[in-house]
């Protein structure tokens, strides 16, 4: 039926007519309490429903992360890591690109100001991020870096899809550690080709 004051679609409900019984609301076993509302409806009168609002002006949820921004990471990754055998300078450099990266994985970042955002010297941050240099992140370009989009990503999957489409033939697969527990601290630090 088309209300004739705003032109849109209404449905009519049956009215309480002599001789009829008014349609009951479904059992309480099937209705939510929460979804349920009656409406008591005169002869001739209509109701119209309109669509919830939208939860948000992009239409999507929001999401409560410190500092409202996150990236996904790979989860066996995380777990392996401790593995490695990284010393606390290496996951510090490791956490300082992960949390510089721009929306694709791009790290616009020097040696320099690695290492004085993290208060060491610029040997100490490029030996340091020298560490990862198997397949982890790689220098695009002088004060540009790239995190492997394999491992962790900030964007879209579609961003992501087409980041894995570019990666140079030259980054060396990685390949993680098949031990389950930490080994033994060292005074040597191992080589790269631990990794």
């Amino acid at each position: 039926m088309i209300s004739p004051s705003t032109g849109a679609r209404t449905a009519r409900l049956p009215s309480a007519r002599p001789g009829r019984t008014p349609a009951q609301p479904p059992p309480a076993e099937i209705a939510n309490p929460q979804n349920i509302v009656s409406i008591r409806l005169e002869p001739g009168e209509s109701v119209s429903v309109a669509p919830a609002p939208a939860l948000s002006s992009g239409g999507h949820e929001d999401f409560d992360f410190l500092g409202e921004h996150f990236y996904l990471a790979s989860v066996e990754l995380s777990a392996k890591l401790p593995l490695i055998g990284l010393t606390a300078t290496e996951y510090d450099v490791w956490h300082a690109m992960l949390g510089a990266q721009l929306k694709g994985g791009i790290v616009p970042i020097t040696v320099t100001k690695l290492g004085e955002g993290l208060g060491i010297g610029r040997g100490e941050a490029g030996q340091a991020l020298a560490r990862f240099a198997l397949g982890f992140i790689w220098q695009e370009r002088r004060g540009q870096y790239r995190i492997n989009p394999r491992i962790a990503f900030w964007g879209t999957s579609r961003q992501q899809r087409l980041a894995l489409a570019r990666m140079p033939d030259t980054i060396p697969r990685i390949r993680l550690p098949e031990c389950t527990v930490r080994p033994p601290r060292r005074a040597r630090r191992p080589k790269l080709e631990s990794l």
